[in-house]
């Protein structure tokens, strides 16, 4: 289960609150990284998968994800990050599915892997039941591909978009994601069945 450990602000050219991040260890110490400080750990309310840890903000929507996937060895690095955005979008039901911005990610600790990042919007429903309006999700999503332990490892930012999402929201929330991303290490290569 992970841990609260520290916070801190991420710069913002927004006038509204920055958002604060918190240290939180992930895996049982596997990996850490820093997340937005008003998220709660979602395996304290509900059941979630064993390959997930699931952070999310009750009140906002805005949520993170971490996840780790078999290497999906059939995808090239330079189409890895299309690949998996567009793979969650098809999990959740997504209507559609727009990537604006994409690139090499600056994880500092992950310089010896191929790393990625998408950002963009999936159309879904706002309902379970699907009988809802249609909701925007902005989706900020990091690939780290940990072959030699045959790894696809995932760190997804989510803001449900009910109303026209402005610019500068949008730059505090890239701004964020990018800290997060800056901040993920990993901290033991027990839990894969190989060695780093």
């Amino acid at each position: 289960m992970a841990n609260a450990m520290e916070t801190e602000n991420v710069p913002s050219s927004s006038a509204s609150p920055e958002i604060k991040l918190k240290e939180v260890n992930l895996y049982g110490g596997t990996f850490r990284a820093k997340i937005p400080e008003s998220m709660k750990d979602v395996s304290e309310m509900r059941q979630v998968p064993n390959h997930q840890e699931f952070y999310a903000d009750l009140q906002s929507g805005l949520s993170t994800i971490v996840e780790m996937n078999e290497h999906q060895k059939q995808v090239k690095d330079e189409a890895a990050a299309a690949f998996f955005f567009e793979n969650l979008a098809k999990d959740n039901d997504a209507k559609a599915a727009t990537i604006s911005k994409q690139g090499s990610a600056d994880i500092p600790s992950f310089k010896e892997y191929f790393t990625a990042y998408a950002i963009g919007d999936h159309l879904v429903k706002e309902r379970i039941d699907n009988k809802g309006p249609q909701l925007r999700v902005r989706v900020h999503m990091a690939v780290i591909r940990l072959k030699k332990v045959t790894t696809d490892l995932l760190m997804i930012l989510s803001y449900p978009v009910k109303n026209e999402i402005s610019e500068k929201e949008s730059t505090k929330l890239e701004s964020t994601f990018m800290a997060m991303m800056k901040s993920f290490e990993i901290r033991s290569w027990a839990v894969f069945k190989g060695s780093g």
